[in-house]
């Protein structure tokens, strides 16, 4: 197939006058359908849960928003993954989802519509995602290959499914954040009209605030556009990503750089966790957390068929689930000499940094590690101009093949 046209003819005419679709447009259509026929092939949960509804008592964002309309910031009963602080009851997580809900129930007031889920955080993903690895690569063909390594080929296809099958804060956020990521990683490798990727920093801040670290790039983008409004966008943008956040907690725990993860076990019976006698950050925690994230094997486990390899529940290596990113190791330099790449590679290393250091692995999950998705998408986009040249246009899909078989069957 020839290298994509840098600015395709989607449609002409004929001589006999008769509008017709070019063929760009064409296999791009054809590309984008077997991305979709590939993700409904592997993806096991529901995608449409009519009548099905993500009450307030299955999710803290949900009930979080509920307290807003009846008019108080705090939450009704003590329930795990919430904070305490001087006898009141908070939600710690970013707000994005609360934002939504709070917009949803006047309307549901049972809860917020498994199908508004699955119509906003699952079923585009595979689109955008496809727009996104066609912006970086040749071909089509190279396109749907990069495009299945992440959507089927990662923790990404974990979450969705575990999105759609329960909505659990920790899943669903995690699945917002990379509808945030797409859309600043289309706005960014694309027209960067500045307004889209700000979109794109916000949800995926205000659904998980590491990613915070990805306004470097958007205030870079920003910063050396040569008109004024993208630069005053990038500034609001900017602003709006830590300054709502740091709003809520000086609401909450009368601190703005009060974070609530810190109040997670205040009044709980239990003792907290022995890992945080060394630090919520700190550099001890690295060795354990660059085992579970990097090499984390699969274990033995005896059956009644003998003993079988089965995904590991404490800790799972992203470097032998998605051997794909081992191309960092060879394409590491030209990456970094693209200018594009420079700052969103540093807020890769920033955010792994971060992760690495944190007092929990993140990873007590059967055989996959969410974590990973913080930079997992980054990287991908990062390397994809060189993922399918030469023998790699071999090497490259049975690795993405691997990865498949792995997210999509050996951990259901």
């Amino acid at each position: 197939m020839p290298p994509l046209p840098d600015n395709p003819t989607w449609f002409y005419r004929r001589n006999d006058g008769r509008l017709c679709v070019s063929s760009a447009l064409r296999d791009r259509m054809i590309g984008l359908a077997a991305v979709y026929i590939l993700f409904a092939m592997v993806f096991d949960a529901p995608l449409w849960r009519p009548g099905h509804v993500l009450a307030p008592n299955q999710n803290v964002q949900v009930t979080e928003a509920q307290a807003w309309l009846d008019g108080t910031l705090a939450l009704p009963e003590r329930r795990g993954d919430t904070a305490l602080y001087e006898g009141r009851v908070y939600s710690f997580f970013p707000p994005v989802m609360t934002f939504l809900s709070v917009a949803i129930l006047p309307w549901s007031p049972e809860g917020v519509p498994f199908n508004v889920l699955a119509t906003l955080f699952v079923l585009p993903i595979p689109g955008l995602a496809f727009l996104l690895f066609l912006r970086r690569s040749e071909t089509v063909v190279a396109a749907v290959v990069m495009t299945c390594a992440f959507v089927l080929g990662t923790s990404e296809l974990a979450v969705l499914r575990r999105t759609m099958q329960s909505g659990k804060v920790w899943h669903l956020n995690h699945a917002i954040t990379q509808l945030g990521l797409l859309l600043f990683l289309l706005d960014y490798f694309g027209r960067r009209r500045i307004w889209l990727g700000g979109l794109g920093v916000l949800v995926a801040c205000w659904a998980r605030f590491t990613l915070a670290v990805y306004l470097l790039p958007f205030c870079w983008a920003a910063i050396t556009s040569k008109r004024t409004s993208h630069r005053v966008m990038g500034a609001a943008t900017a602003v709006l990503a830590v300054g709502v956040p740091m709003t809520l907690n000086a609401l909450k725990y009368d601190d703005p750089l009060r974070p609530g993860y810190r109040l997670v076990d205040e009044g709980r019976d239990h003792a907290p966790p022995r890992e945080l006698e060394v630090g919520f950050f700190s550099v001890r925690h690295v060795p354990r957390n660059l085992y579970a994230m990097g090499v984390g094997p699969p274990r033995c486990k005896e059956t009644s068929r003998g003993r079988r390899l089965v995904p590991n529940t404490d800790a799972t290596g992203i470097w032998w689930t998605t051997p794909l990113l081992l191309y960092l190791f060879l394409d590491g330099r030209r990456i970094w000499r693209s200018a594009k790449s420079q700052p969103l590679l540093l807020s890769v290393v920033f955010v792994f940094a971060a992760l690495m250091m944190y007092y929990w692995t993140g990873a007590t999950q059967r055989g996959y590690n969410r974590y990973s998705l913080d930079f997992m998408l980054p990287l991908l986009v990062m390397m994809t101009p060189f993922a399918m040249k030469g023998r790699r246009r071999y090497i490259t899909p049975a690795m993405v093949a691997w990865s498949a078989y792995y997210f999509g069957w050996w951990i259901t």
